[in-house]
Order: C-alpha cells, then structure tokens, then sequence
C-alpha cells in the first residue's frame, strides 16, 4: 500500500514581520485619515457688482467657514493661481468673454460661478470730436451746405456720397448737389485724429414744381367747373365699403421652460447609457439639440454633451453645477452653462471633469 505525500510550506518569519508591519501601518493611516476627514459643506462664490468690464478690478467672496487655506482659478488660464487664508479676492480681465470660476477648500472642496465680462467702452474727449451742422433731408438737384463748427479744428476731411459713389473734401465748410436719391453717408475728421463723426442725410426725389394748377376745366356740354359722377353697375351702393379684415395673428410657441434643478436630475438619470437626446428638443429653439452648452468652460453641442452623461456609469457621484439661458419671450433654451465633475472608485475619492 502507497503512502501519500503532504508537502508542508513555511513562510519566513522575515516576511510574517514585514507583512504585519504593513497592515497595522495602513490601518494607523486609515484611522489617522478617517479622524481628521471633514465632509465638504455647500458653499457659493459672490461677486460684487453687476456689470463687468475689461480692466476694472472685482471683488469676489465665498461664505466658506473653518478653513485653512483657498485656491481661486479666475478661469482666465493665467499660470499663476492665486491662495488666501481669508475668503475674498480681487481679480481683473484683459478680454470680454465667459469665464468660470473655480474655488477649491483645502485642496478637496469645490464652487464654481459663471461670469461675463463686456469690453469697456472706449473713453473719447468729446471737445476733440467733430461737430457737423447740416440739415436732415433734401431734394434731388437742390445745393447742401454742410460745416464743421467745433472750435479746435484745424484742419478737415470730408467723405459724403453712398455705395456707388464716393466724395470728399477739405474745406470747413462746402456746399453740393446729389443727383440721385437715397439715404447719403456723412462723416468728417478733424486734425487728422482718425476720430470720425457719421451723419445720415435722406435724399429725397425731385421736388415737385410750384406752379398754381388751377380749378378743372368744365367738359363740354356741362354749365359747372364739377365732373359728372361717375355711372356705376346697377345694384352697386357706393356708400357701402367692403368690411376690413382684421390681420390674423399667429402666437408665438411657447416652450416649457427647463430649471436648472430639473435638468440636473433629468441628466443623472440618463447616465448608464439610458435615454435619448431627442427627448430633450422640446425644450430648445427650433428644437435645436445641437445648441451650444458650456462644459467645465469649453463649448461643445448638446448632443456631444447628452453622449458624455450616457457614457458615466450608474454608480459613479455626477455632480452638476447649471445655468440656463432662456429666450425671454418664448422661454426657448439658447445655451447651457455647465460645471461637471464626476467621482468614481469604491469610495469615491477620485475626481475628473466630465
């Protein structure tokens, strides 16, 4: 009769040691991360004033609380990131545009806000502008004085006439005839300052003559200076007038609006590849689903946008941060501002962009 064999492994104590070393030091760093972990708390980023412009300082602030230190991105891709230890900053742009915000809480807490900056209007000294005295309106072939009144003015250059024809002049004051009719281009400059001032003229056609045409002769036959009435089909009642139609007003379609709250549920739902974005035309101008949507800053169609929501799995955190933009009189979607992050992993401490 065979005997079995047991064959008997034995791990080196070296290696129990070492293996124990590693458990009870991750286990001291999970304990030690878990004691000091804080959950994020909501808070919003404020921005003083209304109307923004290129090149004026803003104030931002956040109502964030026990914090150590905050990380602003202006989102205007400057390299260097601006930290505070107080919950405000103050930041300006070179270029108009859309930029979004982003304020980071100790390296792991997030807000974000939308801002539109407008170009500022140029500043001009208006005593160094042109001034023209002309009248508004004239007549085919009748002579047009125009002059520049403004009392710094040394030297001009006139251009008058329209798409066909072009004009000029060096003169303060000039006089000419348009020949054709039609809404004439104005515009002067003075002192070579390239500044130049526009007016509009109208040109209307030929005046008429003013000679008296006087009272209808009276025709043959007849004793008075008045026409014969005129001989109308028998039944037709020249007192009556045909009734005026009144003009049919189409109404404008309306649409049924979309809140930013709805829009977010409505996208987490769709993500694990369920839905289709023809569901979602109905809230879009001309039911346009390739309207402009703003991601993390990058503009992309919504139908690129509703492919991204599909491709998140179902069991990753999809955070949405959503304004929308609405035509006034119709309620219709125009474009959707959108700042999306996505946490995955079993404990949900990886995050990305959308």
């Amino acid at each position: 009769m065979q005997k079995k064999q047991y064959m008997v492994f034995r791990l080196d104590d070296n290696v129990i040691i070492t293996l124990l070393a590693v458990c009870i030091l991750a286990s001291l760093a999970f304990v030690i991360r878990y004691k000091n972990y804080k959950p994020c708390t909501d808070f919003d980023i404020d921005i003083s004033g209304t109307n923004f412009q290129t090149g004026t300082i803003i104030r931002f602030s956040a109502n964030v609380k026990d914090f150590k230190r905050l990380e602003w991105d202006f989102g205007d891709h400057q390299k260097q990131r601006y930290f505070t230890e107080i919950a405000s900053a103050m930041h300006s742009y070179d270029a108009p545009g859309q930029y979004v915000i982003t304020l980071i809480q100790d390296g792991r807490c997030y807000a974000y806000k939308t801002i539109t900056i407008e170009e500022a209007p140029e500043i001009v000294d208006s005593t160094v502008l042109p001034i023209i005295k002309m009248p508004d309106s004239a007549y085919v072939g009748d002579p047009v004085t125009f002059e520049e009144v403004s009392q710094k003015a040394r030297s001009w250059d006139w251009r008058y006439g329209d798409a066909n024809s072009l004009n000029s002049s060096a003169e303060r004051i000039f006089t000419t005839r348009f020949t054709t009719e039609g809404v004439k281009t104005i515009s002067v400059t003075i002192n070579g300052s390239g500044k130049a001032v526009i007016r509009r003229l109208v040109v209307l056609p030929k005046k008429p003559s003013s000679l008296p045409l006087g009272p209808p002769r009276p025709l043959r036959g007849e004793t008075g200076g008045q026409l014969p009435p005129p001989i109308l089909p028998q039944g037709m009642d020249t007192a009556k007038k045909s009734p005026a139609t009144d003009p049919v007003i189409v109404p404008e379609k309306k649409y049924p609006g979309w809140e930013p709250a709805t829009f977010n549920q409505m996208m987490r739902a769709s993500t694990g590849g369920k839905g289709r974005v023809t569901d979602y035309q109905k809230y879009f101008c001309d039911n346009n689903i390739n309207t402009t949507v703003i991601l993390n800053g990058n503009a992309i169609t919504f139908q690129e946008f509703f492919e991204k929501i599909k491709a998140v799995k179902k069991a990753d955190d999809l955070s949405l941060h959503t304004q929308i933009f609405t035509n006034p009189s119709n309620n219709c979607v125009v474009k959707i501002s959108v700042i999306a992050k996505v946490k995955a992993g079993l404990l949900k401490w990886a995050q990305r962009n959308l």
